[in-house]
Parts: structure tokens; sequence; C-alpha cells
């Protein structure tokens, strides 16, 4: 749900099973909104990164509602489920931990 840096390819092969054209599209959009930037691939000059800037991290506490209020009424996937139980036990506390875990992507 919260991943860190993350290639195109890592993107392509998530559960969602999105199309090339529409992920593309999607990139581009939430990068021209400042809510996930490019960086350089260490490994590969052919791949860049993907990972959330301030802004992004910012939604967190909206992802979690939305994922909160989707596993009330559609099936989601037990790793979701799971992440969800722990945000139940202190969803302060969770949101808390998580952002300075996406935090420590920036240092």
């Amino acid at each position: 749900m919260f991943a860190k840096e993350c290639t195109y390819g890592d993107f392509l092969k998530s559960a969602e099973g999105i199309a090339t054209n529409i992920l593309a599209s999607r990139l581009l959009v939430l990068e021209e909104n400042k809510i996930i930037e490019k960086l350089d691939h260490p490994d590969s000059k052919a791949k860049v990164l993907y990972r959330l800037t301030r802004k992004g991290i910012d939604l967190l506490p909206v992802m979690i509602e939305i994922n909160l209020w989707a596993e009330k009424y559609f099936t989601i996937p037990d790793d979701r489920k799971a992440m969800l139980k722990e945000v139940k036990k202190d969803k302060a506390g969770f949101i808390k931990a998580m952002t300075k875990e996406l935090e420590r992507q920036d240092n």
C-alpha cells in the first residue's frame, strides 16, 4: 500500500494489473502534481525510481481512511487486511511510524 521507491516495472508487476499506457499516464500526473518524484536508479541508467514527495507522504492519513472504508464494503487482499488490523490497534501511532519511515527515504 505504501511503497518505498519503486520502478515502472515494480508497478507493472503489482496485483492491480494496470495497463502500460494507463500506468505511464498516472505516473506523469502524479509527478506533475508533485506527489511523486523521479530519481536516477543506482543500478541502471535506463531505469528511474519513483518516490513519494513530502506532499505525497502527507496523503498517508487520507489513504488509510480510504482503505478502512474499502475494507468495510469490498473484498481486499489479505496483506492489506493485515496492515489494517495494525492500523486499528493504534491509528495515530501507525501513521506516525509510517510517516517517519517514508521520510527517511529523503535522506
